[in-house]
């Protein structure tokens, strides 16, 4: 079957395709212009679909990382007393925000005494460092 160039240039007009794109979709509907745009049509929704399912996806796992940054706690406390407790993900976005304010925090909370922990709702275990001494 031979496609004729009118009918590429209609296809490509209507559709915005290329070349090689309007001829493989003549082909496809044995030469007939309508049928060629049904499959365009066609295949654009499916891609929208695709692109929607992958986007939930993505989202899903946003949602799940905040929740467990939310589920673990970063704890700074003096000399056994708590001073403050947040979620880690809280922290996370502090310091994406403001990154130098963070990390002079830091400093100035381990110069001071006191420790910085990180606190897992399931096992409620807390992770230190192991040495300790001038801190």
């Amino acid at each position: 079957m031979e496609i004729e160039l009118d009918k590429v240039d209609i296809l490509r007009e209507r559709a915005g395709l290329s070349y090689r794109d309007a001829v493989e979709y003549l082909e496809r509907a044995r030469g007939d212009v309508v049928k060629a745009l049904v499959f365009v049509e066609e295949d654009k929704h499916m891609e929208k679909e695709v692109i929607a399912e992958k986007g939930q996806e993505v989202l899903d796992k946003v949602k799940d990382v905040v929740r467990k940054g939310n589920e673990m706690k970063l704890k700074i406390d003096r000399h056994g007393e708590p001073l403050l407790e947040l979620p880690v993900t809280v922290g996370l976005i502090g310091t994406a925000i403001a990154p130098y304010l963070a990390l002079t925090g830091a400093a100035v909370a381990l110069a001071t005494g006191c420790s910085i922990s990180i606190k897992h709702h399931e096992d409620l275990s807390e992770f230190e460092p192991e040495d300790q001494e001038g801190i």
